[in-house]
């Protein structure tokens, strides 16, 4: 009768002993798989914001801004503050916005246009932050930002 428990409680160590290697690797594997699903689901937004100021009124300015297809050409107000936001888009996007006074030789000097440009980040629905700023007090016809989703 001994020699019957003995018995019993051999096989329930080896029962142990591979159910406990069993779990171990479970755990293992769903830890690293749970990782790798959360960077492939990441999402990013971006908002680009532009910023102009001009003692003229009525003046356009050519945008161009990076979207999840490609790029996007807008035509905007100068003097006014402008926003959009596009996405999800994925890591390694190269957000990039492109601003050109309308009618701009390439040559001549600007006197009055101010440009300010921003290009904000959110990933996973957080709030927004600023990762690109290219502003200047002097007066410019054309400005750019560029920014990669790291």
């Amino acid at each position: 009768m001994q020699l019957g428990i003995f018995f019993n409680f051999g096989i329930i160590d080896v029962f142990m002993v591979h159910y406990t290697k069993i779990i171990s690797l479970l755990v293992i594997v769903l830890t690293f798989t749970g990782c790798r699903k959360s960077e492939m689901q990441d999402e990013y937004y971006i908002k680009y914001q532009v910023e102009s100021t001009t003692v003229y009124y009525g003046g356009k300015l050519n945008v161009v801004i990076s979207n999840e297809s490609g790029s996007l050409p807008l035509i905007i107000p100068q003097r006014e503050n402008w926003e959009t936001t596009i996405g999800p888009v994925k890591k390694g996007h190269v957000a990039s916005l492109n601003v050109t006074k309308s009618g701009w030789d390439g040559q001549t000097s600007e006197t009055q246009l101010r440009l300010y440009l921003r290009i904000l980040v959110s990933k996973n629905n957080s709030p927004f932050a600023l990762k690109q700023i290219n502003g200047s007090e002097t007066p410019r016809a054309t400005a750019s930002a560029t920014y990669t989703l790291e």
